[in-house]
């Protein structure tokens, strides 16, 4: 036999085997089909069937877990139907794999609200439900609200084990936390780790477990005394029956009230909340700063209560659940809180007050950029809620509003008691360091008032509106500042390049040898913060108990109510801070107010700094003479 070429030749026609197809997997029809808006960087919502052990335990607002792009992930239901939407695939059908703390559930008003957000804003619909929930995303089922602190003899235990990188962790978030208990997901957020890190420790007794669920509070301490309502000047009586006429009418409507500080604007609001929970309605109040809710607690807790609710993103997701139940069961009526309390799940919400409403904290960095002033008029037009706006220096935009006739101006142009504003100074610090050789950052004016006031016994306020180092050049001949040529606003001084840059259009330059506007080579930069003005005034005041409030100092979740308390008892001489200092806060012993370079605020890369400029001076003014004492701003 010839050598064969193939193994073909050598052995004929040999069938091939087939290959084998793996049998379709059956075409499950489901009784019920969910559609999901996950939390995911998509813009539309996917449908998903529900499989029977699930159907009656979903409702609109369930938060669930589904499978998406091979992986799994939460998101809301936003709508049920019982049959299978056009366009779907049966074949191509996912399950939903499981509800997320079942006894949660977004109301139908608010995932709605939450897509006209999601739909106005430009947003993810999973980002606006997962910022409309008062919760969150967040699995809070009955084995996670149980919270975890560390042992009493955790140190001994630690000692015993060699504890990993992640273990550590644990310990150390919750000793910076002050050893407050937490649920496993909170815990495991803040300190980066997974649950099996937690039950490890607890495992080798670093961790107990508490399997109390009861009420976490807030923080802001029990309802004090209840005081009483305060007698209206003319101008705060007619604000006020115009807005409680409106409330009973059960229409929207928005109220711009410009006051000036000290007018009286939250004795209108206290008693216009009153007059809707008398006619059985609920009530939000938005304060822009986290920093002046302990103040805004105090003052609705001790008229209201303790129907008086505190909802911000300090709260644990403890806090938060045990809140959103108090909610629910109707014990709490009224929400004082940031922005994102405007969510609070209410079933009859009669005002919705947003305080400084100038201020830009109200507008989300995040998606979903929602401003809280636009969203507060689309939830009271859905529901037929008031809307109050107040502020001694309204926004542009709300107050055209107002004289367009769109919103309803109401004034309030004099100080109650007719107590007198402020005497303000203006202090050209070019001319005292040129022409009085003082190169300090006070003015010998401000030191001399300070002087005063503390020997005295009352307090001072100092403001500067940046916490590291503000650089800008400036001409100290005609004290103009050095511009972008394309963009008109200030440019900024970068150290560790030595360039001044535009931070709008990127654009650099080098320090001019001379002024552009005015040719004098007199040029010099300016740089203040916060912790450099601390510096100065312990220095000149050792015996006095001063205080800095800024993002640096109030890092820690009870920071905010700490310092207040301490201000308020008058153990604090001076107060010293950022525009969390500069509004809304009521000390009658405050009676000079000190602000070094108060201009900077002009000079910032924003093509809004004027506006900033002159809302920040006027409402830092106000912290002078709120009292029966005269103040006097610098």
């Amino acid at each position: 036999m010839a050598k064969s070429d193939s193994m073909d030749d050598l052995f004929g026609d040999v069938p091939k085997p087939r290959a084998t197809r793996t049998p379709a997997a059956p075409v499950v029809i489901y009784r019920q089909y969910a559609t999901v808006a996950v939390s995911e960087p998509v813009m539309s919502t996917y449908s998903f069937g529900v499989p029977d052990d699930l159907a009656g335990k979903l409702r609109i607002g369930s938060l669930v877990e589904v499978g998406f792009a091979g992986r799994t992930a939460r998101g809301c239901v936003v709508e049920l139907t019982d049959s299978l939407p056009q366009g779907i695939s049966p074949a191509r059908l996912k399950p939903v794999i499981r509800v997320i703390t079942p006894e949660f559930a977004i109301p139908g008003d608010i995932v709605q609200l939450a897509l006209w957000m999601a739909d106005y804003y430009l947003s993810p619909p999973g980002d606006a439900l997962n910022c409309a929930s008062f919760i969150g995303l967040n699995d809070i089922s009955e084995k996670t609200l149980l919270s975890y602190c560390l042992a009493p003899d955790w140190e001994i235990r630690a000692g015993e084990r060699k504890l990993t990188v992640k273990q550590r962790a644990v310990v150390e978030t919750l000793a910076a936390q002050e050893n407050t208990p937490m649920g496993a997901a909170e815990l495991g957020e803040l300190a980066n780790v997974g649950r099996s890190v937690i039950m490890k420790l607890l495992e080798y007794g670093v961790l107990c477990e508490i399997e109390s669920v009861s009420d976490r509070g807030d923080d802001y301490g029990a309802a004090p005394q209840r005081d009483k309502p305060l007698a209206f000047n003319f101008r705060q009586q007619e604000a006020f029956e115009t807005i409680v006429r409106q409330i009973e009418t059960r229409e929207p409507a928005v109220f711009l009230i410009h006051g000036v500080t000290g007018s009286g604007k939250t004795e209108v609001y206290l008693q216009a909340i009153a007059s809707a929970l008398d006619a059985g309605g609920d009530a939000i109040v938005l304060v822009p700063e986290i920093s002046l809710t302990p103040q805004a607690v105090d003052r609705f807790r001790s008229r209201f209560g303790s129907v008086v609710g505190v909802y911000h993103s300090k709260l644990t997701l403890g806090q938060k659940f045990d809140l959103w139940r108090r909610v629910e069961s109707g014990s709490c009526r009224i929400m004082v809180g940031a922005r994102s309390a405007l969510f609070t799940p209410f079933r009859n919400l009669r005002i919705i007050v947003i305080d400084e409403e100038h201020e830009t904290s109200y507008k989300q960095d995040s998606s979903p950029r929602y401003h809280a002033r636009e969203l507060a008029i689309e939830r009271s037009r859905r529901c037929g809620a008031s809307v109050i706006l107040g502020s001694a220096t309204p926004s542009v935009e709300s107050f055209y509003r107002a004289k367009c006739g769109e919103f309803r101006l109401l004034s309030l142009p004099d100080r109650i008691d007719e107590r007198p504003m402020p005497e303000v100074r203006l202090i050209d610090m070019t001319r005292e360091a040129r022409d009085e050789r003082n190169p300090g950052i006070f003015s010998g004016a401000l030191e001399a008032a300070m002087n005063e006031a503390l020997s005295r016994g009352e307090q001072v306020l100092l403001f500067l509106n940046r916490r590291g180092f503000f650089n800008f050049v400036v001409c100290m001949s005609c004290n103009s500042v050095v511009r972008c040529e394309h963009c008109d606003v200030s440019m900024t001084h970068h150290k560790f390049r030595d360039r001044l840059i535009c931070h709008f259009c990127n654009r650099e330059t080098q320090i001019p040898a001379i002024c552009p506007d005015c040719g004098h080579n007199e040029l010099s930069l300016i740089g203040l913060g916060t912790q450099r003005v601390e510096d100065e005034v312990k220095k000149r005041y050792p015996d006095k108990q001063v205080i800095r409030m800024d993002l640096d100092t109030t890092r820690q979740r009870t920071a905010f109510m700490d310092a207040w308390r301490r201000i308020e008892s008058g153990e604090i001489d001076i107060i010293l801070g950022t525009q969390m200092i500069a509004k809304g806060f009521h000390l009658e012993n405050v009676t000079v107010v000190g602000v070094p370079l108060a201009d900077v605020s002009l000079f910032q890369p924003d093509f809004r700094s004027a506006e900033r400029a002159f809302s920040l001076l006027t409402q830092v003014a106000g912290r002078a003479g709120r009292g029966d004492k005269p103040g006097v701003v610098m």
